[in-house]
Parts: C-alpha cells; structure tokens; sequence
C-alpha cells in the first residue's frame, strides 16, 4: 500500500507554470527591524488567549541567518488552527500568510509556502515566490489518482509534508512527509531540485518525526534524522538517494533552525537531547562523542535550536532567543519573548 502511495505521489506532483529561470546573485534582503511583532498571542489563566508580548531586539541585518517567519496562535480561530506571519522585505513587515509553512532560501530570492487544501484532505500546494520579480507558481500535490493506505486501526492514511528546509547551497528544498494517521514517523523526504523545482520523493520509513523531522547536513550532500522510539534514539545520516550511510549513537533530535543541524565546518553537529528538550547536546561528527551539553530554557514555547556560527548556537534563552557560546554563556538576545507567549520564531540561514 505504502509502495503505491510513494509512486503516486510522485506522478501527482504536477508544475502549474513554466520552469525556473537560474538563481542569480542579490544582495540579501532587508531584514526584520526592532520593535514588537504583530500577532503574537499568549495562553490566560482561564485557558483562552489573550495578546502576547514578542519583540525583535537586536539589529538582524548582516548575519549569517535570517527571521523569515514565526507561528502563534490564531485568536481568531479560538486557539484551534495556528497563523504563520511571514516577513515581506519589500513591505518592511510581518504579514499574516495563508501558508501552512514556508521557507526562504540562504539568498533571500525564492520563498516556498505550503497552501493546505481545506476541501480534500491530503491535497496541498507549493507556491513558489521569485522575490526579484514578484512572479509566483505553484507545485500541486494531487493525491487523487491512488489508493491511500489503510492505517492499522482503520481509515484512510493521506500524506502530509512538514517542515520545509532548504540546503545550505540554495539549490535544494526538502520536506519531511508522514501520513496523517501516523504523523510522527516518516513516510520520507520530497525534494525539490533547482532550477526547475523539479520533485521527487525518496523513500524512508519509521523515522521518528515528533517536533522536527528531516535536516541537511552541512553542504547539502547529506540529510539526517532521529529513529527509534522516544528515549532511546539515534541519529541517521543519509545521502541523496536515501541509503544511509552512517548512524550516530546520540540522543535527540536535531536542531534545524539558524543554520542547522551541523556547524558550518561540518565538524559538529547538535540536537535536543533531555526529555521535554531541556538541553542541547553538541557532538562530534566524525566520531559520534559528546563534546558539550548546554541549557535550553524555553519556558514551555517551542524550543529554538540550531547553529549560529562555528563557535556560537542559536538557541532558546530565559529572555527569549539568542546567540549563546559552547560554554553557555548567552552573548546577545535577538528576540525577547514573554514567558506565556505562544510562538514558534522560524530562523533560517542566510548567505
């Protein structure tokens, strides 16, 4: 059945418009500027949701990493669905989106968002955004023409495909597909190649997707995910056609925001290692060994973590969001959070 649903999936995948011209080189956008987000809310005393408080603190231009978006929840909808707000350079500001998700590339160019279909379930859209000429398409995912799997307790298993990453090259887009009734293992990876945005989807079953699933590597040569059950995990290491090709004997899930999973060197790499993801364990990429274990402090938000630089994470703070050295020491705050806000900031890489 699952056979099937990977082959379908991959015929489905249809482009609406005409193929991609080539990247060409851009300066880097500009970014969010000090002051307080819009939208963010918080969870009140008699369970409703109330206005949170979530700001940008520091200058963002010029690093190696950009705030492309952030997830709260949608008042409007009484705490059930969430609101992405997106940040649109051009407008100087954040924007409620209509996307599930989205990501923008390392060079600022391309925006994907993911347009979840309200009418058939399991059917979705990629909208893909040139920022230097404002032109879009769409990536239609048309799960109609196969037979969906049967979950193991009954009823209909539809693919879902979350948390899109883009290689640190620019030149790849991935998402982490599951199927509904089993949303926290994996069904695979789709990929999307520039510069035609061409898919394709490889095969990997029963990873372990709770709150993060598939990451790069550090050059794009390579992804990664947790297996196992919670508390007793590893990491694998695959390449492009999905054979792996090295298993680490770490705990945790890895880190994808900032700059990702793997410092820059590919020397390191870093994952949420303590139960409720109270700690960053960072480890060395050659021989699978601890090298340093550091605070999360997250105050009950989703927990931030990734790579800043080579020598800095970027990760959860008691104020918020900040840069934070091997030792510990938190050496800037970039955004300061209200301890009962609901929000999950979306910080990707930028070249």
């Amino acid at each position: 059945m699952l056979g099937r649903f990977v082959s379908s999936l991959v015929s489905a995948l249809v482009l609406t418009t005409t193929t991609a011209t080539a990247a060409s080189a851009v300066a880097p956008p500009p970014q969010p500027t000090r002051g307080p987000l819009p939208g963010v809310t918080e969870r009140t005393g008699d369970g409703q949701f109330g206005k949170g408080q979530a700001a940008v603190v520091a200058d963002l231009n010029g690093r190696p990493i950009q705030l492309a978006s952030y997830t709260t929840v949608d008042m409007q909808n009484h705490g059930g669905p969430f609101a992405l707000w997106a940040w649109q350079p051009d407008r100087r500001r954040f924007i409620k989106s209509d996307y599930a998700d989205s990501a923008v590339s390392p060079d600022g160019r391309w925006t994907v968002g993911r347009l979840e279909s309200r009418e058939e379930l399991g059917k979705s859209r990629l909208r893909i955004l040139d920022r230097t000429t404002g032109k879009s398409r769409d990536v239609a995912i048309q799960p109609t023409d196969y037979t969906p799997a049967e979950s193991d307790n009954g009823g209909t298993q539809y693919p879902q495909m979350r948390w899109p990453r883009w290689s640190p090259d620019g030149k790849k887009l991935l998402f982490t597909v599951s199927l509904a009734r089993q949303g926290d293992r994996s069904a695979g990876v789709l990929i999307l190649d520039l510069p035609d945005f061409t898919p394709r989807f490889i095969k990997i079953h029963k990873a372990l997707v709770t709150v993060g699933g598939f990451e790069w590597n550090n050059d794009g040569t390579r992804f990664l995910v947790r297996h196992g059950r919670l508390g007793s995990t590893t990491v694998r290491l695959y390449d492009l056609q999905g054979k792996a090709t090295k298993e680490y004997q770490v705990r945790g899930r890895p880190g994808g925001d900032g700059r990702g999973a793997f410092s820059p060197s590919g020397k390191r790499f870093v994952t949420a290692c303590l139960p409720l993801e109270k700690a960053a364990c960072v480890w060395d990429a050659a021989t699978g060994k601890a090298v340093t274990r550091l605070p999360i402090v997250s105050s009950g938000r989703a927990t931030t973590l990734g790579w800043y630089d080579e020598k800095h994470l970027l990760i959860s703070t008691m104020a918020g969001v900040g840069i934070v050295d091997l030792k510990g020491r938190v050496t800037e705050t970039l955004l300061k959070l209200g301890k009962k806000s609901e929000i999950y900031p979306h910080f990707s890489a930028l070249k």
